[in-house]
């Protein structure tokens, strides 16, 4: 079972959303135009169903003109951009979607819709995890992106980080390159063809600087650490997020756990888990918070921004 949502503060970048490039329209709004709508982008969800000619969506939609700021502008951009796109939960200061998502298939759209803004809440304990730990000058690497949640959370926020997306196919790099642009984030975002950290500058940019990598899978931790033993001798890893959980069943996967752990662990990498505290999410020995699945291994240079 996973951490329960944590209500956060999330950060805010400064500036607005960029008008989107205008792709090749998809062939069939309807799954993200009644995702928005149930979502209460209403504005939104007009917008993608005009661009899709879908009259019965447009109807239901019209009759609820309760819009909010940051619907109005991702209505703007749906317009402008000629297809839909997945507005982040957390907002700039003007109301506005800190990052957007450009989702070529409608049904996984809605669905990355739906997991942003459904009523169990966001999935964000890497998110909040980055907001926390990183710092000017520093990368995350995503070796695991799926549709770019965490890659333009690290990108957007308050710190000036450089962010990598590890992408499996031309069409996933192709997809994060424009949600980078559409978020106003391409200078700050890379994407590329691989599955290996050994070709990627790890080294520090900045005195103080660090890379924080994002392995996906506990069972991936291992062969992508195999192509980073020079950059791990040399400190140059700051800190690696991995998730432990089982496929089978909801919960953690303590064999998985314990060789992750083990691997990291040679190179001096203490093991925590993202709990809700008094003054917000703090961090946690893993082995105190048994149900959750995201694993956070900080080496010590890192851990000391904790004030551990």
């Amino acid at each position: 079972m996973s951490m329960p949502h944590v209500v956060h503060p999330w950060s805010h970048a400064p500036g607005t959303v960029l008008r989107a490039l205008v792709p090749s329209p998809a062939p069939d709004q309807r799954p993200i135009a009644e995702a928005l709508f149930a979502a209460g982008f209403v504005a939104s969800a007009i917008a993608a169903a005009h661009v899709s000619g879908d009259s019965e969506v447009s109807a239901l939609a019209d009759v609820w003109r309760e819009t909010q700021t940051s619907d109005a502008a991702l209505a703007r951009l749906i317009t402008d951009a000629s297809g839909a796109l997945v507005p982040s939960l957390p907002v700039r200061e003007d109301g506005s979607p800190r990052f957007v998502l450009r989702i070529p298939d409608a049904n996984a759209a809605a669905e990355a819709l739906v997991a942003e803004h459904g009523e169990h809440g966001a999935a964000a304990e890497l998110r909040l995890f980055l907001d926390e730990a990183l710092r000017d000058g520093d990368r995350y690497v995503d070796a695991s992106p799926g549709v770019g949640f965490a890659t333009l959370s690290a990108a957007t926020g308050t710190a000036r980080v450089s962010a990598i997306a590890l992408c499996d196919d031309a069409g996933q790099l192709a997809a994060l390159e424009a949600s980078a642009r559409s978020s106003a984030a391409i200078p700050f975002v890379t994407a590329r063809l691989s599955t290996s950290l050994g070709e990627l500058p790890l080294a520090a940019s900045l005195d103080g600087a660090t890379t924080v990598v994002h392995a996906g899978s506990a069972a991936s931790v291992a062969p992508l650490m195999s192509g980073a033993l020079a950059a791990l001798q040399r400190r140059e890893i700051g800190a690696v997020a991995w998730r432990c959980g089982r496929a089978d069943e909801g919960g953690r996967d303590g064999e998985s756990l314990q060789i992750a752990a083990a691997v990291l662990g040679v190179f001096g990498f203490q093991h925590f888990a993202l709990a809700q505290g008094a003054d917000g999410p703090e961090l946690v020995p893993a082995d105190a918070m048994a149900t959750n699945e995201m694993i956070f291994s900080l080496e010590p240079s890192l851990l000391a921004r904790f004030g551990a």
